[in-house]
């Protein structure tokens, strides 16, 4: 259903039918009554017909419309390449990970065949029984004298 709203511009009282919400379009009026004050201020009104004004007023609104485009536009590419680059961050975070799992079933491997060297070296006969294994030494209790 059409909303029929009173908008102010250029002191004029217009009267719009929109299925636009009356806050939408009363945004769309201060900005049009903007531009008309902003061609006032500069004095462009004196000499021009009304024809030529509202010409004008389009012209300075299309510019406005195709400067907020291309805003958008580039804002929309920064944004797309901002995504490609957490989705390449994703990728390597996952293959870092990969990686981080290879290298702890190997660190994992290493330690049990660290641990059944050193069970091995520990069996083997000794020349002499009061000699700790090298790698035993350090854990010797040293008693009192």
């Amino acid at each position: 259903m059409a909303n029929k709203v009173d908008v102010v511009i250029c002191g004029e009282v217009i009267t719009l039918k929109s299925n636009e919400e009356e806050a939408h379009l009363q945004r769309i009026a201060r900005y049009i009554d903007q531009k008309m004050a902003e061609m006032v201020a500069a004095n462009v009104n004196a000499s021009i017909n009304e024809k030529i004004r509202t010409l004008l007023i389009s012209v300075n609104v299309a510019d406005d419309y195709f400067k907020a485009a291309d805003s958008l536009a580039r804002a929309s590419a920064e944004q797309e390449k901002y995504i490609n680059e957490v989705g390449r961050m994703e990728q390597e975070n996952r293959l870092l990970k990969e990686k981080l799992y290879d290298l702890q079933a190997e660190l994992t491997r290493t330690k049990a065949e660290y641990e059944e060297f050193i069970n091995e070296f520990d069996k083997r006969p000794t020349e002499n029984a009061n000699v700790l294994p090298l790698h035993r030494a350090g854990q010797r209790k040293v008693g009192k004298r």
